[in-house]
């Protein structure tokens, strides 16, 4: 895993695409750093399945592995699969693992994770995590506080349906013991907490993107914008991109740090 900025700032855990690992996000994330470095850490973090060169990654990248993705090598992608949204939707167990612990160490050493960034295939972590977090709100569970977490979220260049999420949610006792009509609505239910999501004009994967906003996120006030941009199956170049997603991100956490406040 890699991280920037100070420690004492509130904390965004970045997922990287299929065919990457922490090193290239990191590196992928540094123009929009310079100014996130002000609010934010921005901690990137390494999937642990080997994988070949992802979209983008060669030549540039040539030499910078070993690369990884987020879902395991029994599952196996291909564009039918993404098409039809058929694929799994349990995040593996190593996958939630390295999360929690990372949660917990940054509130461990007096830290806050506040949110998620996520590119391309690290999308569908950054929604199952996302909406896990909203089932154990609406359930008033106090299992898996690590899941408390995550309040808002930017997602680039998405990746095809469905969310990944977190085996631990099902075992709340709070949804497991309710009947399978039950469970269906709660893990149906869109995901309604702040996303922006960017998407490339000329994203040849933006068809699978749009499948995954569609068909999980609510759209509106408060809940998830959308932009498209005039780029392709990358982070944002322009200066001005960079400072509408800063702008974005901390406006955010000022609007979760005075709802804090009010409550206290």
């Amino acid at each position: 895993m890699s991280s920037t900025g100070n420690s004492t700032k509130p904390t965004l855990i970045a997922f990287h695409g299929s065919g990457s690992n922490a090193t290239i996000h990191t590196v992928q994330l540094a123009r929009l750093n310079r100014i996130l470095k002000d609010h934010f850490t921005v901690e990137s973090l390494e999937a642990p399945f080997p994988s070949p060169a992802g979209p983008g990654i060669l030549p540039f990248f040539d030499g910078c592995g070993p690369f990884a993705r987020w879902l395991p090598p029994s599952e196996k992608v291909t564009v039918e699969i993404m098409k039809t949204g058929t694929s799994t939707s349990e995040m593996s167990k190593d996958v939630e693992r390295l999360v929690r612990d990372t949660v917990q160490r940054i509130h461990t050493n007096g830290g806050r994770v506040v949110g998620l960034i996520g590119f391309s295939q690290g999308t569908k972590v950054v929604a199952g995590l996302l909406r896990a977090s909203q089932i154990r709100k609406e359930l008033g569970s106090k299992g898996e506080d690590w899941l408390a977490s995550f309040q808002f979220a930017l997602s680039v260049c998405e990746s095809y349906p469905p969310p990944l999420l977190p085996p631990s949610l099902l075992k709340l006792p709070e949804l497991a013991g309710k009947n399978d009509e039950e469970k269906g609505e709660l893990l149906s239910k869109k995901i309604a907490v702040p996303v922006l999501h960017i998407m490339g004009e000329q994203d040849e994967w933006k068809w699978a993107g749009e499948a995954l906003i569609n068909g999980h996120y609510e759209i509106g006030e408060g809940k998830s914008v959308v932009e498209n941009w005039d780029m392709g199956h990358h982070y944002p170049a322009r200066p001005e991109e960079s400072e509408r997603i800063n702008d974005w991100l901390v406006e955010q956490l000022r609007v979760l740090d005075g709802a804090k406040e009010a409550s206290s």
